[in-house]
């Protein structure tokens, strides 16, 4: 069970949440009880129970709890830019397609699948550097039954443009029932990942 195939492009450092994840990150204060350190490539490592599980390559991270109920699904990469005639015609094309994409693959697996968007904001340069866009899904569907929901971020870069962009994904998924416990839960973890690839040029 993943929210959505998403691609991780390698890198000196990712961007995680609202800031930047260093190589090794330290395990966060309020993990899950029994967390432990996982490491399964040269990679990746985080933190979790011992139970969780992950598949990874230098380009992405898929993080699973032992019940198979949670998830994080971490990636990104260059990909050509969205066509369009402007800045903002290339954004609003990207983040559409991005979600027209989400949408068909959830709607694979998730009965009843509703997705909310928020507004296209660009983040600030000194943090993010030139051009960088993020949009905002909340999602919610059945699976065998059991109710679920998802936080995603979405990202899109055009500071390499015109041909070339870069875009990461991250989604965060869990039961309904009891959703503020596991998503607080979740973060925990996603905050102690470390990555360690060496990094590719984006152009």
């Amino acid at each position: 069970m993943v929210v959505a195939k998403m691609v991780l492009v390698a890198g000196t450092c990712l961007v995680v949440g609202a800031g930047v994840l260093p190589a090794q990150a330290t395990a966060p204060a309020k993990l899950p009880p029994g967390s432990i350190k996982h490491q399964n490539s040269k990679y990746w490592s985080w933190f979790a129970p011992r139970s969780w599980t992950s598949v990874d390559n230098a380009n992405g991270i898929t993080i699973t709890s032992g019940d198979l109920r949670k998830g994080i699904d971490i990636g990104a990469s260059s990909l050509p830019c969205a066509a369009g005639d402007s800045v903002t015609a290339s954004v609003r094309r990207h983040f559409s397609q991005q979600r027209r994409f989400m949408r068909q693959e959830l709607r694979k697996s998730w009965r009843g699948f509703s997705m909310k968007r928020s507004r296209i904001r660009q983040l600030p340069e000194s943090g993010y550097g030139p051009l960088y866009f993020r949009q905002g899904l909340r999602v919610s569907g059945r699976i065998d039954g059991r109710a679920y929901r998802g936080r995603v971020s979405m990202d899109y870069s055009l500071a390499n443009g015109p041909t070339y962009c870069f875009y990461r994904n991250q989604a965060l998924y869990v039961p309904a029932a009891g959703f503020r416990q596991s998503m607080r839960e979740l973060r925990s973890v996603q905050a102690s990942i470390s990555y360690f690839a060496p990094g590719i040029p984006w152009e």
